[in-house]
């Protein structure tokens, strides 16, 4: 049974409703707008095709609650437990999720737009074909959060620890992340534009047959990496540690290599035309 009727009537007589327990209500299809649940507890509460705008559930808890194909904008989730929240489908302008835990969380084929996850846990969330754009994610946890063929624009994720993070077929630009954790993260076949990794940790991270031209990998870790047929075409890897890399057919054309350590690495087919090799270490 429906509670959006009991929900609005409370909010028009009181639209600070910190504190309560709405667990287990059907909010479907409800519109909110300036309402306040700060402390309030809404597990398993459903919210799909919901319309809220600037509602407060900062410090809530919402575990298990779905916000599928809702249009949410200027909400604050500040501190809010979200673990295994479904918003899928969903639009979200300008939501602050800063320090929220989102584990388990589902944002597939999600647009998200000028939102903010700094040092939110998303540890094996799932933001499979989502749209994130002009949004903060810098030191957000991010272990084994799956984000196949998602489309990362103009965000920052710098600082952000995504180990075993699935990026595989996804497409990011102007993305800065420089000082992430990426160790055994899957960025198979990925687009990269305009992305700086700069002294990032990319330990045994897989990135065959990605498309990384003009990428800044400058004094980044990548011991072990797998760049086969890679194209690093005018990349900047100044400075950076390929020890037993697997650079097999890799494209290096016009890539600054200068002062970087490529000792065990399988140079075979690797093309490096044009590229700056100065002070290049390619032997014990």
């Amino acid at each position: 049974m429906s509670n959006v009727d009991e929900m609005i009537s409370l909010i028009m007589k009181e639209p600070k409703q910190d504190g309560g327990d709405f667990s287990g209500f059907d909010l479907k299809g409800v519109s909110l707008n300036g309402a306040s649940f700060v402390y309030a507890t809404l597990v398993e509460t459903v919210i799909d095709d919901s319309e809220l705008c600037e509602v407060d559930f900062s410090q809530a808890s919402l575990e298990k609650s779905s916000m599928k194909n809702a249009k949410i904008k200027d909400l604050n989730f500040t501190g809010a437990n979200l673990e295994g929240v479904n918003f899928e489908g969903a639009n979200m302008v300008g939501c602050n999720f800063k320090n929220a835990t989102l584990t388990n969380c589902d944002f597939s084929r999600a647009n998200i737009n000028e939102c903010d996850f700094q040092g939110a846990n998303l540890g094996h969330a799932s933001f499979y074909s989502a749209t994130i754009e002009n949004s903060n994610m810098g030191f957000a946890r991010m272990m084994y959060t799956f984000m196949k063929q998602a489309i990362i624009n103009k965000s920052r994720l710098g600082g952000a620890n995504a180990r075993g993070c699935d990026l595989s077929f996804s497409k990011l630009t102007e993305v800065d992340l420089k000082g992430s954790i990426l160790k055994y993260a899957d960025l198979n076949s990925c687009t990269f534009k305009e992305v700086n990794l700069t002294n990032a940790n990319l330990i045994g991270v897989d990135l065959k047959d990605a498309q990384c031209a003009g990428i800044v990998l400058e004094e980044a870790n990548m011991e072990g990496s797998d760049l086969t047929y890679a194209n690093m075409e005018g990349a900047n890897l100044q400075n950076a540690f390929l020890l037993e890399a697997n650079l097999h057919g890799t494209s290096f054309t016009n890539a600054n290599l200068s002062d970087a350590y490529l000792v065990d690495a399988n140079i075979a087919k690797a093309i490096t035309k044009g590229a700056n090799l100065e002070n290049t270490i390619l032997a014990g």
